[in-house]
C-alpha cells in the first residue's frame, strides 16, 4: 500500500533522519579523529587495537623512564670514577714522596716530614671515600648498586654494578693489622647490624680491652702463634658475614664470609670464657695468623629461625697509615716497603677504574637497545592507534556533502504531507 497519503506515519521523513544521523555520527567520529590525531580514541572505535595499542605504550612509557634510569646510572658510575680518579692522583703523588724518603741522603727529620705528607695523602684518600655520594648514597663503600634498566621484572632488565671500598685500609696502605692489647694497639673493630637490626651497628663495640691472643676473652680475637703481636699478610677490612640456621635441634649456626663456600659452625652457646671456646675466622694469611670472632657475644641461637639467612658485616680497621711508617725510626728499607704498598694500592684502583669503565660501556649499549626497542615500539602502535590525516580528511569532505544533501531531503519529506491538504479542498 503506498504510503503518499498517509501523514500520521511520514516513512520518508524517517529514513531521511535516519540516515543523516548516521552520516552525522560518522562525520562526529571523523572530526575527533582529526583533532586528536588518533584512529582510536575509545575502546569502541577498534576493541582489539584499543587493547594492543595501550599495552604498547605502557611499554614505551616504561621504556623511557628506564632509559632515564640509565642516565642517573651512568651519573652514579660517573661520580664514583671520579672519586677513584683523584685517589688514583693522591696516591701517584704518595709514590712520588715514597721514593723520595727512599733515598738513603734523607736524614730521619726529613723522612719525619715525609711521612707528615703521606699521612695527610692518605687521610684526604679516606675522606674522599665517605664524601663520594650519590642521591646520599656512599657509592665507595663496597656495596652492590641495583639500577633498573628494562621495562619488565627479570634478571636482564637489572643491573648490578659491585661498587669498591676504596679507604687506605681496603687499599692495603693503612698498615699491618695490629690486634695486640698493648698501649700501642691502632685498631678499631665496630659491627653493622644488617638485617638484625640489634647489634649496635653505630656504635664502635670493641676497644683495645676487647682483644684478646689465642683464645683469651673478647669479641674479636687476635690468634696468633707469637702470642703478641698481630701482623703477617693480614690486611683487616670489612667482612659481609651471613649467618644460617639449619636444624633448630642443636645449638650451632652457620657462618658464611664474603660470600665464601667454605661454611664455619660454631656453638653459639659458648661464651668467650669457655672451654674449646669457638669463633668464626674472619681472615687468614696460612702461617698461623688470623681475626677470629666470637659471634656469640652477640647472636644467639634464637637470633635466625630454622632455614632463614641473615647477614651483617665486621670492620676491622688500622689507623697506622703509610704516613705514620715513615715517622720516629724507620729506614730507606721502611720507605721502600711503603712504595710496594702504595703500587699494589695503585693496581688495585685502577683494575676497580676498568671495572666502572666496563659497567658504563654496558650502560651505554644497554641505552641504545632501548632507544631503539622504544622507537620501534612507538611506530608499532602508532600504525594501529594514529590517524591517516589525509583520509580522515577525504571522508570529512564527502561526509559533509553527504549531510547537506541530508538535511535537504528530510526537509523535502517533512513537508511531502502538506501535499495531502489539496485532496482537501
Amino acid at each position: 500500500m503506498s504510503t503518499f497519503s498517509q501523514i500520521n506515519t511520514n516513512i520518508q521523513s524517517q529514513r531521511a533522519f535516519q540516515n543523516l544521523s548516521e552520516t552525522s555520527e560518522e562525520l562526529q567520529t571523523r572530526q575527533e579523529r582529526l583533532s586528536t590525531g588518533l584512529r582510536i580514541n575509545s575502546a569502541e572505535d577498534d576493541a582489539a587495537g584499543f587493547e594492543i595499542a595501550n599495552q604498547l605504550e605502557a611499554r614505551t612509557g616504561a621504556q623511557g623512564q628506564a632509559l632515564r634510569n640509565i642516565g642517573d646510572a651512568k651519573s652514579a658510575l660517573s661520580t664514583a670514577e671520579g672519586a677513584l680518579d683523584s685517589q688514583l692522583s693522591i696516591l701517584q703523588t704518595a709514590k712520588e714522596k715514597a721514593t723520595q724518603a727512599a733515598n738513603g741522603s734523607l736524614s730521619q727529620n726529613e723522612r719525619d716530614a715525609i711521612g707528615g705528607e703521606l699521612k695527610e695523602l692518605s687521610q684526604e684518600v679516606d675522606d674522599i671515600q665517605a664524601s663520594t655520594t650519590f642521591n646520599g648514597d656512599n657509592l665507595l663503600q663496597g656495596d652492590t648498586l641495583e639500577f633498573q634498566t628494562g621495562e619488565g621484572t627479570d634478571s636482564n632488565d637489572v643491573f648490578e654494578v659491585e661498587t669498591p671500598t676504596s679507604t687506605v685500609n681496603e687499599l692495603g696502605i693503612g698498615g699491618d693489622l695490629d690486634l695486640s692489647t698493648t698501649a700501642d694497639q691502632k685498631s678499631a673493630v665496630s659491627v653493622d647490624d644488617g638485617d638484625f637490626g640489634s647489634l649496635g651497628a653505630t656504635d664502635e663495640l670493641n676497644t683495645k680491652s676487647d682483644f684478646s691472643v689465642a683464645g683469651g676473652s673478647g669479641d674479636v680475637r687476635a690468634d696468633t702463634s707469637s702470642g703478641d703481636l698481630l701482623a703477617g699478610n693480614l690486611d683487616g677490612g670489612s667482612f659481609e658475614v651471613t649467618v644460617t640456621d639449619a636444624d633448630s635441634t642443636d645449638n650451632n649456626l652457620t657462618f658464611s664470609v664474603n660470600g665464601s663456600e667454605n661454611k664455619q659452625t660454631i656453638d653459639v652457646t659458648k661464651s668467650a670464657g669457655d672451654t674449646n671456646f669457638e669463633s668464626v675466622t674472619l681472615e687468614a694469611d696460612g702461617s698461623g695468623n688470623s681475626v677470629d670472632l666470637n659471634a656469640a657475644s652477640f647472636l644467639s641461637k634464637g637470633d635466625v629461625g630454622e632455614g632463614e639467612s641473615k647477614s651483617f658485616s665486621v670492620s676491622v680497621r688500622d689507623t697506622n697509615d703509610i704516613g705514620e711508617r715513615l715517622t720516629g725510626s724507620s729506614s730507606p728499607g721502611d720507605a721502600r716497603n711503603v712504595i710496594d704498598d702504595i703500587d699494589s694500592a695503585i693496581d688495585t684502583l685502577t683494575s676497580d677504574l676498568s671495572d666502572l669503565g666496563a659497567s658504563q660501556n654496558r650502560l651505554s649499549f644497554k641505552e641504545s637497545n632501548l632507544e631503539t626497542s622504544q622507537t620501534n615500539l612507538s611506530a608499532a602502535r602508532s600504525r594501529i592507534e594514529d590517524a591517516d590525516f589525509a583520509k580522515e580528511q577525504t571522508q570529512v569532505a564527502k561526509l559533509q556533502v553527504q549531510q547537506q544533501s541530508g538535511t535537504a531531503q528530510l526537509a523535502q519529506a517533512n513537508a511531502a504531507g502538506q501535499s495531502v491538504l489539496s485532496l482537501l479542498q
